[in-house]
């Protein structure tokens, strides 16, 4: 598939599995942090005083409980400020490797292109190595475009 636009650029980086693996480091990252537990102490915080405010609560299905502490938490913007906050990414190697990723995605698009044939798919992606230093050194830093703020409304 030829890539012409943002969009179709965003499909093709998530049909190659490429999100999902950032995704994945994103959260296992998180969860090796220290982080972590000031954010699991924060939403048991607010469903704690959810329960209590609302003792009726307790009497109903595990499952309206459930949704009505979902909602109760979306309240806050915890998850939001768990993201900005994440160093991740703010890291040279780790932002270098989703512009290689990025880029390995637009190539695939053009030589598609250039000698596809209808059967062809986007080839598998190999995964950026955002804990290794060297990696992708002579790519130069994104520009704006990837901030948190950016990553986050995906």
């Amino acid at each position: 598939m030829t890539i012409t636009n943002p969009t179709q650029l965003i499909d093709e980086f998530k049909k190659s599995g490429e999100f999902d693996r950032l995704r994945r480091d994103l959260l296992s990252h998180f969860q090796r942090s220290e982080r972590t537990e000031g954010f699991k102490s924060r939403v048991d915080d607010i469903a704690r005083q959810r329960l209590s405010s609302d003792p009726k609560l307790i009497s109903m299905p595990n499952d309206a409980i459930q949704r009505e502490l979902l909602g109760e938490i979306d309240r806050y913007p915890i998850v939001e400020r768990a993201v900005v906050d994440a160093p991740l990414l703010s890291d040279p190697s780790f932002i270098a490797g989703i512009r290689a990723s990025l880029e390995r995605t637009m190539s695939a698009g053009r030589s598609e292109k250039n000698n596809a044939t209808p059967s062809q798919s986007t080839p598998n992606l190999q995964p950026c190595d955002s804990g290794n230093p060297n990696f992708n050194a002579a790519i130069p830093q994104l520009n704006d475009a990837l901030t948190p703020s950016a990553v986050q409304k995906e």
